[in-house]
């Protein structure tokens, strides 16, 4: 392709960019300014001609693998270690209407490339074999931890590829784009150590997602065994705080589980912490109590014949009533080294926590 039609592709992304710009500018008009959006460029993942496209090769977007990197690396002390901002998502969620408040089935894939490796670091990727279902009362998309921290040096890029199966149909050609693009982010624009929110808009509704940008970042990875539960005594949910900032980053979510039966442990996440700040851990812990909701005393009598000399069974309708049991650990990162802790419900329920302190080495 020539330099011309590149020009022109150039100019018609910015202004596509330019338009994104005014629809938030709309939005955050109508907002108080602790719910404003943050804005971004958004570009496409596929520019045409990509080699035409800065970012697109820095990033190496053409090469889809996974990074091979992961955790733990760098967790002895060095002084030319470097400790750089470091991004830490929190959630992403569809805030669109559904079509006559029908679930969607939702696959794809969000990743982050930092300059370390320029490769994708996922933290949602789902194949349409293993859609999410999402629902007008729960449209937040279930993220996976990274596989290590996200570094910046000069940048930092988000990449993203959302699709709704359409009803009745194996075509996967026929699937709508929820959300569909990138964004760089660099250095000199981003805002560190608040909670940011972005939009994204789409044909089939805006998508919403916050993030934080941390200054001194350090990777923190929370290993997370059980090694002993009674039975009915179950981990429900386990969420982490980091750096005094209130959104909560999901490390473990067994609330879909039908039975509170440990097979997924031990689990490993990898969560963003300041140097120096709080990491916290919510360890929400459940039992199936004998006392049943719902409940009804019910008497079933014996035959007849030996009613007179035996009590009637008294049996209670209704599933087990499950309660929650919540307790908390907290650590303060380090640059290298490791912590643990443990939590426990009387001698019925007991986890083990460590937590391993890194920098991401040296640049």
């Amino acid at each position: 392709m020539s330099a011309e039609p590149a020009m022109k592709n150039s100019d018609k992304y910015m202004q596509e960019i330019r338009e994104y710009w005014k629809k938030i500018d709309e939005l955050n008009a109508t907002l108080p300014e602790k719910d404003q959006f943050f804005t971004v460029s958004i570009q496409p993942r596929c520019p045409e001609p990509a080699s035409f496209f800065t970012y697109y090769r820095l990033y190496a977007l053409d090469n889809t693998n996974p990074t091979p990197l992961t955790s733990k690396r760098f967790t002895e002390p060095r002084k030319d270690y470097p400790v750089l901002t470091m991004l830490q998502i929190f959630s992403f969620r569809y805030v669109g209407d559904f079509l006559g408040d029908q679930s969607m089935l939702v696959y794809g894939f969000i990743a982050i490339r930092d300059e370390l490796d320029c490769l994708r670091n996922y933290i949602f990727n789902c194949p349409r074999e293993q859609a999410h279902e999402i629902t007008p009362d729960s449209g937040t998309l279930p993220l996976i931890s990274p596989v290590r921290g996200n570094s910046i040096l000069d940048g930092v890029l988000l990449e993203y590829s959302l699709k709704v199966k359409s009803n009745g149909s194996d075509n996967a050609e026929m699937d709508y784009v929820l959300a569909d693009g990138c964004i760089e982010y660099t250095d000199h624009m981003i805002l560190r150590g608040t909670t940011l929110k972005s939009r994204l808009f789409g044909k089939l509704g805006p998508v919403d997602f916050h993030y934080a940008f941390l200054s001194q970042g350090i990777e923190a990875t929370v290993d997370i065994e059980i090694p002993m539960a009674s039975p009915a005594w179950g981990l429900k949910a386990v969420t982490a705080f980091t750096s005094g900032l209130s959104d909560a980053i999901v490390l473990y979510d067994g609330s879909t589980d039908s039975s509170p039966a440990q097979s997924v442990f031990p689990i490993s996440s990898v969560v963003t912490v300041q140097l120096g700040h709080e990491l916290k851990l919510n360890f929400d812990i459940t039992s199936k109590d004998t006392v049943r909701k719902g409940c009804a005393r019910r008497f079933v009598p014996w035959k007849a014949a030996s009613a007179q000399y035996q009590r009637p069974d008294v049996v209670m309708d209704g599933e087990p009533e499950p309660k929650t049991y919540s307790r908390f650990l907290t650590f303060i990162s380090q640059k290298c080294s490791f912590d643990s802790g443990k939590v426990s419900v009387g001698d019925e329920f007991k986890a083990e926590v460590t937590v391993i302190w890194s920098t991401m080495g040296p640049y």
